[in-house]
């Protein structure tokens, strides 16, 4: 049996270190060797692509892992909808899901309606709370547009582009 720990922060400027401690405490709870997981980090990623992510699910597609450990399940997917399809691909081809934080431990032995609906719970919160994180920093970039304050990236001087 192969593992693959995978960790994801939302921007750029965040580290996965509290992720990774996380996993790896779990490794050793499990008597796991270095030889038996893959650890991979995904911190460039973009609202629809996650390079890291899409090659943990290729890994699991080809037979190179076939349990793929998270600490939260907001860290593996950005919505609903992601998160329980792939966890259900993951699971309906013999695969194992587990979200240490969220207490989940998925394979088609275990994964049954009571297992589908907490999950949907936990995925519809992690949902709401995404939303309500973007709501609120629409609000601030109107409050300080409405300010008079200059948004975006700053403007490169222009003599410095003459001498590029």
């Amino acid at each position: 049996m192969k593992y693959c720990l995978y960790a994801r922060v939302s921007k750029d400027d965040l580290f996965n270190a509290n992720q990774k401690k996380v996993l790896l405490e779990w490794v050793q709870r499990q008597g796991l060797t270095e030889k038996d997981y893959y650890y991979f980090e995904e911190e460039m990623s973009s609202r629809k692509t996650r390079p890291i992510k899409d090659k943990v699910i290729k890994m699991f597609r080809e037979g190179e892992i076939n349990t793929i450990v998270v600490v939260r399940i907001d860290r593996f997917a950005r919505s609903l909808q992601e998160l329980v399809m792939d966890i259900e691909y993951i699971i309906n081809n013999g695969g194992r899901f587990v979200a240490i934080m969220n207490g989940f431990d998925f394979d088609k032995k275990n994964y049954n309606a009571s297992q589908q609906l907490i999950l949907n719970i936990f995925s519809s919160f992690a949902q709401f709370e995404r939303e309500i994180i973007r709501e609120r920093t629409l609000e601030g970039l109107a409050r300080a547009k409405a300010w008079g304050k200059k948004l975006g990236r700053p403007r490169k001087n222009k003599e410095v582009l003459k001498n590029e």
